[in-house]
């Protein structure tokens, strides 16, 4: 029996060290999505494919020097040989040493579309057999200049989409860090939501036991009919069920949290949930500036004009060197006009929608702190009605529907206030995945 109940302490003792509490707030939540997410290193890592082949090609801009040797290359063969004396081909035995070293070194010049090269080496060869004999091959220096006769400079437009291509990977890394960030507002207020259900609906339960032993007490002394009786009773009942069905949404979404943050399943959340904006000042053409900046978005497209144009230049510089070539691209007008007919359109239309988007954004997150603070007030002025409605049922001066009517408009705005809280986070969050701009700190947004 001793040991039993030793066992019974450590499973007691084991599942409270399982379920560790830990509160979050907003900011806090969004720092650990975008901090040790498995999404947001999976970013990162793109970024940084990016960023070595960016190394890559600044490191081929530089001096190249190369070290091309053979130490030691011995070969033993049989080589047909014709001897005179006898007048026939005879096979004879051949051994052969070889051994060479040569340096190049080569700067690529980026204004011409060239190179320039010198280079030196030395080479010995060694044969013995029959016919033995030592041979040295000195190249002292060599200058040479390499370029195609095409009139096409691919260094010159790289030295264009190269660090315009970093610059859009840096961006596209902050932009994908930040659509982690939203998805956590969305997370943190779908179990904020929950939350808040859920603490409701335990202070009903509250309620309607304090609500139900004073009808009892009322309806003995004949101050209210058996059926407002029954109907105190029934709400017990109902609220007991709605209890039941909050505590099952709240671990559903508590544990979906935990998981999304890597955090263990068991892991019990509670949330500090914002109830002050920040003021925020955000103007259309600010948020457009911003996002002209720092959306990817924008400056994809640029980067794939200016690789339109350069493909356009490439193929109108091979013509002439082989008919197949016009052949199989079709007439160079139709080269040239490519970079005319559909890049500009395709810019300005992502351009077009990518304005109105933030236009709208930005109203919509002017609206959304209007719709807080309307929440705030209506939840403020149902809280104080229920608050004397219950005072007024107490005292006998107001019936079981009207209490459960102040009630009712107290509990919607409770939830309201928090789905307002909810909608303006995710508004804001929006725009600040659109322009990629912090508006509470006043910076850029990198990650």
């Amino acid at each position: 029996m001793r040991h039993f109940a030793i066992a019974l302490m450590l499973c007691g003792i084991l599942t409270g060290m399982a379920q560790t509490t830990v509160r979050l707030d907003l900011e806090r939540t969004v720092e650990l999505a975008t901090d040790s997410s498995l999404t947001a290193d999976r970013y990162r890592s793109v970024f940084h494919e990016a960023r070595y082949a960016w190394l890559s090609w600044m490191a081929g801009r530089k001096l190249q020097l190369e070290l091309s040797t053979t130490p030691l290359n011995f070969e033993q063969l049989m080589t047909q040989r014709y001897v005179s004396d006898t007048d026939n081909d005879e096979y004879r035995q051949q051994k052969r040493l070889l051994s060479s070293a040569s340096v190049q070194a080569q700067q690529v010049m980026e204004p011409w579309g060239g190179s320039f090269y010198a280079s030196t080496g030395l080479a010995y060869l060694g044969n013995y057999g029959d016919f033995t004999q030592h041979q040295f091959a000195v190249t002292p220096v060599r200058v040479g200049y390499r370029q195609e006769l095409l009139g096409y400079n691919p260094y010159r437009w790289n030295r264009q989409t190269e660090p315009m291509r970093l610059t859009v990977a840096q961006q596209q890394m902050n932009y994908s860090v930040e659509q982690t960030a939203a998805e956590a507002v969305k997370r943190f207020f779908l179990l904020a939501v929950t939350q808040e259900q859920l603490k409701m609906a335990q202070e009903q339960i509250q309620s309607c036991d304090t609500i139900l032993a004073i009808g009892n007490r009322r309806f003995r002394i004949a101050s209210i009919s058996k059926a407002e009786l029954d109907i105190l009773t029934l709400q017990r009942s109902l609220a007991a069920t709605t209890l039941k069905s909050a505590q099952l949404s709240h671990q559903q979404a508590a544990r979906s949290l935990a998981v999304w943050l890597g955090m263990d399943e068991r892991t019990r959340l509670e949330l500090m949930i914002p109830s002050v904006l920040p003021r925020l000042e955000v103007t259309a053409s600010d948020a457009i500036a911003h996002a002209s900046r720092n959306n990817p978005n924008y400056l994809s497209m640029q980067l794939k004009e200016l690789e339109a144009r350069r493909d356009a230049e490439q193929l109108k510089r091979k013509k002439g060197l082989n008919a197949s070539i016009d052949a199989s691209i079709g007439l160079n007008q139709v080269a040239e006009r490519f970079d005319y007919a559909f890049r500009s359109p395709l810019v300005q239309n992502q351009v077009m929608v990518s304005q109105l988007d933030v236009m709208q954004t930005v109203a919509e997150v002017d609206q959304r702190q209007s719709m807080v603070a309307d929440a705030h007030r209506s939840l403020q002025i149902a809280e104080d009605a229920y608050t004397v409605m219950l005072q007024r049922f107490i005292r006998g001066q107001a019936n079981v529907n009207d209490l459960s009517l102040a009630q009712q408009y107290w509990q919607t705005a409770r939830v309201d206030q928090v789905k307002a809280l909810q909608d303006f986070w995710n508004s804001y969050f929006h725009l600040r995945l659109l322009t990629l701009y912090d508006y509470l700190k006043r910076e850029p947004i990198r990650h």
